[in-house]
């Protein structure tokens, strides 16, 4: 009976704690001013992203690189402005040049190959006639056929395109993963699924619901970034999900979907499923992609802009998030975007008050009535 009441002393005294530590807690971070995660990331200098403007001219990728010098001019603050300001004009000189289109487009649309804008548009438009997947069934026959290495994607994909036109149905997108398959822009893990769904396609005469989701999101994806952004994402995804989300934060901010992936390859991914479902994290984005990999390594080291958490064992996860303060930031932020919560955390601070109090009150009775005499510890007992 004495092991009881003690037992009982302790549990009420642990329970008082818990509660009593839940409504500080909250009181604290409700009555804490609200610090943007953006704050903490204003230290870290601007990346300076001309050196990879003149590497991406160097090999080719035009239309990237002018990208990519757009995004610096849209943001004065970032270093290198007069040198953005000459390679924007040397690129669009380049890239508009009617000569260079057509020589570019031609060889994309004959060969089927090419790392430029205009060669990816020129192996997509035969792609969209019965040409582009008639040349590239040949070529993956004539392949096999003198025993060199065949692509099963090009195949697959080339099936799809003719099975599309068979059926009418005018997608562009299979001829666009074809063109990144050629130009080394899906990753294996993709260029698996897409082999899977190809087969699947081909067996029922129509596009497999999974690739039909996929086709899709990869159209939007390149309506909101172009071809030669979208091709460096897309090295980086792996599952239709990664597709999924990076094509709907695209919809939100493109530059900052490709400078995440860039400069953090499957990573920066990772970051993006992460952190693109709220306003404040793709905020933070926003800001990180202007410090170039130092911004991507912040996020990924657990700035106070990465809001979750993943791979960690409970104990520990609790442990961390709390030492981090990702939950006070956590609930800053829900009270920032939507203020008329903190009157039900209030409520929530006085409900656990009240029941800590309770508990304490719970717990002293056990403990006298260890100490009290007996008819009084008799009439306690009948009282609980």
């Amino acid at each position: 009976m004495i092991l009881l009441k003690i037992w009982n002393g302790f549990k009420f005294l642990f329970l008082g704690l818990i509660f009593l530590t839940i409504s500080i807690t909250l009181w604290y971070i409700i009555s804490d001013p609200y610090d943007s995660p953006l704050t903490n990331i204003i230290g870290i200098p601007n990346y300076n992203y001309i050196p990879d403007i003149k590497k991406l001219k160097e090999e080719g990728k035009l239309q990237e690189a002018l990208e990519l010098t757009r995004f610096v001019l849209r943001h004065p603050d970032m270093p290198g402005q007069e040198e953005a300001k000459a390679l924007e004009k040397e690129l669009e000189t380049e890239i508009n040049s009617l000569w260079g289109k057509a020589k570019r487009a031609a060889k994309g649309f004959i060969t089927g190959s090419g790392n430029s804008i205009e060669e990816l548009g020129g192996g997509i438009a035969s792609d969209m006639i019965f040409w582009g997947d008639f040349r590239d069934l040949i070529k993956q026959g004539y392949f096999s056929f003198t025993g060199q290495e065949t692509d099963p994607v090009i195949s697959a994909l080339a099936g799809i395109g003719l099975l599309t036109e068979v059926f009418d149905f005018a997608d562009w997108a299979p001829a666009v993963l074809k063109a990144f398959r050629k130009v080394g822009a899906l990753s294996k893990k993709f260029a698996d699924f897409i082999i899977a769904t190809a087969k699947s396609s081909s067996k029922i005469g129509k596009l497999d619901e999974g690739l039909k989701i996929v086709l899709k999101n990869l159209s939007g994806l390149v309506d909101k970034m172009g071809l030669a952004r979208s091709a460096t994402v897309m090295k980086h995804i792996d599952t239709a999900e990664d597709l999924a989300s990076v094509a709907k934060i695209a919809e939100k901010n493109a530059d900052t979907v490709y400078l995440m992936v860039k400069n953090g390859g499957p990573e920066g991914v990772s970051l993006l499923k992460q952190l693109g479902n709220t306003d404040e994290g793709i905020k933070v984005m926003n800001e990180a992609v202007k410090k170039g990999p130092a911004g991507i390594q912040w996020l990924k080291k657990g700035g106070s802009g990465r809001k979750y958490v993943i791979g960690t064992r409970f104990v520990a996860r609790v442990i961390k998030n709390l030492r981090l303060e990702r939950p006070q930031q956590f609930i800053k932020t829900l009270i920032a975007n939507y203020p008329q919560l903190k009157m039900f955390f209030y409520i929530i601070i006085i409900i656990s008050f009240i029941i800590s109090l309770l508990a304490f009150f719970k717990s002293l009775m056990y403990f006298l009535s260890l100490f009290t005499p007996k008819k009084l510890r008799t009439t306690t007992a009948s009282v609980n």
